[in-house]
C-alpha cells in the first residue's frame, strides 16, 4: 500500500508540474525573422492545443484552419515558432482578443541579422513538432540587447497564489483532520480493542466451560 501511494502521489505531482508548465506564461529573448498566415491541419489528436473555433478562428471543412505565426531566432542562432491566436474566455484564461493587433506588431519588429532589433515574447504553452503544436504568444516587448532578462512577474505572481492558496488548503485538511477523522479513528480503535477483549474473553470462557463438560463427561472430580 506504501508503494502504491508513493506511485499515485508521483503521478499527480508530474501532472500538476507538466499543467503548470503549459498554462503559464513564460518569456523568451527572440529575433523577430518573419510573420505571415498559414492553413493548419487541426486534428484531434492536437486539437486540444489550439484555440476553439468559437474564438473567431476560421476552420474549412477539411480541418484546416488560417491560423498567424511569428518566426523569430534565438541569442543562440536557434529558431522558433510561435502561433498568434485568440483565446477568448476559454482555458487558459488569458482573455486574449487582440491576435490582430499583435501581428501587426510583430510585423514591424522584424529585422535582420545584421541589424537585430530583440524583443521578448510572452507565451504560453509547447512546441512539439511531432504534433504540430506551437506556444501562442500573448504580448511582445522590445529590449536594449539580447543580454536583458525581463522577470516573469505574472507566473511569478500564479504561483505565490497558488502557494498560498495550497497552504491554506493544507492547514483547513489538518485541522479537519485532528478535529473530526483522527477522534473518530481513535473512537473506531477502541471499539475494535473492546471487541476484541470481549471476543477473547467469551472465548475463554467458551473454553472454560467446554473442559468442565469434558471432565465431567470423563468422570474427573469436580473442584
Amino acid at each position: 500500500m506504501h508503494y502504491i501511494k508513493v506511485f499515485i502521489g508521483v503521478l499527480f505531482g508530474v501532472a500538476v508540474f507538466l499543467f503548470l508548465d503549459y498554462a503559464l506564461p513564460s518569456k523568451n529573448v527572440v529575433r523577430i525573422t518573419n510573420t505571415y498566415n498559414r492553413l493548419t491541419l487541426v486534428t484531434p489528436r492536437n486539437a486540444i492545443f489550439y484555440a476553439s473555433e468559437d474564438t473567431g478562428t476560421v476552420e474549412n471543412s477539411s480541418g484546416q484552419r488560417d491560423v498567424r505565426f511569428i518566426d523569430t531566432v534565438r541569442p543562440n542562432g536557434k529558431v522558433f515558432v510561435y502561433r498568434n491566436e485568440d483565446t477568448g474566455w476559454v482555458w487558459p484564461p488569458y482573455f486574449k482578443y487582440d491576435s490582430a493587433n499583435l501581428h501587426s506588431e510583430a510585423t514591424n519588429l522584424r529585422s535582420a541579422s545584421g541589424t537585430p532589433q530583440w524583443v521578448s515574447i510572452t507565451a504560453y504553452g509547447w512546441r512539439l513538432p511531432w504534433l504540430s503544436i506551437y506556444p501562442n504568444a500573448i504580448g511582445i516587448d522590445t529590449l536594449a540587447s539580447p543580454d536583458e532578462r525581463p522577470r516573469n512577474w505574472p507566473a511569478m505572481v500564479i504561483l505565490g497564489v497558488l502557494f498560498m492558496l495550497l497552504l491554506s488548503l493544507w492547514r483547513l485538511w489538518t485541522q479537519f483532520r485532528q478535529r473530526r477523522i483522527d477522534p473518530a479513528l481513535r473512537a473506531a480503535d477502541e471499539r475494535w480493542d473492546n471487541a476484541t477483549d470481549r471476543v477473547s474473553s467469551e472465548a475463554a470462557e467458551m473454553r472454560g466451560s467446554f473442559g468442565k463438560f469434558l471432565d465431567r463427561f470423563r468422570g474427573k472430580s469436580r473442584r
